[in-house]
């Protein structure tokens, strides 16, 4: 089944000098642009494109990638709007149309708003910044350390609303902050930790976990820490008393996970921590 405003393998079923003719079952034939063709494809195989109506409202396949499919999240443009809705750029020929019923607060011309991709009860895909609509609090199948990618939303009094996976929120406190973040910025994110009401404590550094299932400290950590020490006679002036954001500018960890490391390393002892740095034993 072809599914709109998703990536599908279509089958060439010809070729003539304007272009690509490709089959594509309850749509019947789609044609593809010969510069949209690629070079070596032959009748009988099978490429990737996408799916989506054009301004005339007809079935359309395309192998540009907009910039999200229906069902993801992105953070967009505003690049023009009427009395109906706006509409954003998403990397293709047709603009995005988010209605006006759709939006959170009202868009206006040069603004970036993160929308969910959907399609509208007439069959044309279309975008929403109502995100409650479509992000869920209450998670599953989510386990600590896991990776994830997010998207940076609002800044809150806790922290940080990030988009996980374009289906679910998390909670990135500013504890955890440690750099410059953007409203919309598609980042790496790791999952601290599983909260019994089923809500993610996220991590923007990688988390490993022990044998008995709690967060631990870092082993690559571990390493750089040794390393570094190697690489410098066996002392460097940076301790459990060191300010974060020196530790994050060194190590790309927060502090707390720095001095859980250290303190690791200390019981095993590999390093000595003293007032003025750390000292390979």
């Amino acid at each position: 089944m072809i599914n709109i405003g998703q990536h599908n393998f279509l089958k060439i079923v010809r070729k003539t000098g304007r272009g690509t003719f490709l089959s594509a079952e309850q749509h019947g034939e789609l044609f593809l642009p010969k510069g949209q063709t690629p070079e070596y494809s032959e009748p009988g195989d099978k490429i990737e494109v996408f799916i989506y109506r054009n301004s005339d409202d007809e079935v359309v396949a395309t192998t540009k990638k907009p910039r999200a499919s229906v069902g993801e999240v992105a953070c967009l443009e505003v690049i023009s709007t009427n009395s109906v809705g706006a509409f954003l750029e998403w990397g293709l020929p047709k603009d995005l149309f988010a209605p006006f019923g759709q939006q959170a607060t009202p868009m206006a011309v040069g603004e970036r708003h993160i929308v969910a991709i959907y399609i509208d009860n007439t069959g044309r895909i279309a975008a929403s910044s109502k995100l409650n609509r479509y992000i869920k609090a209450e998670t599953s199948g989510f386990k600590s350390g896991q990776k994830v990618k997010a998207i940076i939303g609002d800044k809150t009094d806790l922290g940080y609303k990030l988009i996980i996976n374009s289906k679910f929120w998390g909670l990135l406190h500013s504890s955890e902050v440690f750099q410059s973040l953007t409203y919309g910025r598609a980042m790496t994110a790791y999952v601290k930790k599983v909260r019994t009401d089923s809500r993610l404590d996220m991590s923007l550094n990688e988390i490993v976990i022990s044998d008995t299932n709690v967060p631990s400290s870092n082993t690559s950590l571990q390493s750089r820490i040794l390393n570094l020490l190697k690489e410098n006679n066996g002392f460097y002036p940076i301790n459990d008393k060191t300010s974060p954001e020196i530790i994050y500018k060194t190590f790309a960890v927060s502090k707390k996970v720095f001095k859980a490391t250290l303190g690791k390393l200390y019981k095993n002892r590999q390093i000595s921590i003293d007032k003025d740095g750390i000292r390979t034993k």
